[in-house]
């Protein structure tokens, strides 16, 4: 059985490092531990996706273990086929969501991580307002927008919000773009709109 020590990290990194795993290794038996309950909810959730059981034993406040194991019948997660649909994902605010501000922010960050570990990748980032600080001044989703462009994603800010913002020399990531384009871009493909 694989055992993978995701004490210590942040949702949504011990899904991540478990699904990895799984996928790369091709397991049927993972020993998941972690430091809180909400990441053994969000395993469990994984486990149901991936046709695996969940168990959680709570070994104390700050540690638990999943167990997951695959269940007989279900094909290898290799062999599931991805959806073919394009999609873009459309940021206009530095937060996910209206709670706290700094607590907004990391979770905008996590949302960002999280897409550069999905099986399907978005045709296109686009940013406007104050979203156009992920390509500019945050350098967390800067360096993880990095890695979505190097998997073909093209990402665009908007060059008015930019310039509104007092950001338009500090674009780090992508290529600055109209409102037009921006329109059109959501017009034409499914779009996803975090925040």
């Amino acid at each position: 059985m694989k055992e993978i020590n995701a004490m210590g990290h942040a949702c949504p990194r011990p899904v991540i490092m478990t699904k990895k795993a799984i996928v790369e290794e091709n397991l049927e038996e993972v020993l998941v531990k972690v430091d809180n309950e909400i990441a053994t909810e969000n395993l469990s959730k994984m486990a149901e996706q991936l046709g695996f059981s969940a168990e959680v034993n709570k070994i104390s406040n700050a540690e638990y273990e999943v167990v997951m194991n695959k269940k007989e019948g279900v094909c290898s997660i290799m062999e599931i086929q991805p959806e073919t649909d394009e999609f873009i994902v459309v940021f206009s605010s530095n937060e996910l969501g209206g709670g706290e501000e700094s607590f907004s922010k990391t979770l905008l960050n996590g949302f960002v991580y999280a897409l550069t570990e999905q099986d399907r990748v978005p045709k296109y980032v686009v940013c406007y307002n104050k979203g156009v600080e992920i390509t500019t001044i945050n350098e967390k989703t800067v360096e993880d927008l990095k890695v979505l462009e190097q998997k073909g994603t093209e990402i665009l800010s908007c060059g008015l919000c930019l310039e509104n913002y007092g950001l338009k020399e500090k674009l780090k990531i992508g290529t600055a773009t109209n409102m037009y384009r921006i329109c059109e871009l959501q017009l034409k493909y499914k779009t996803v709109k975090p925040c």
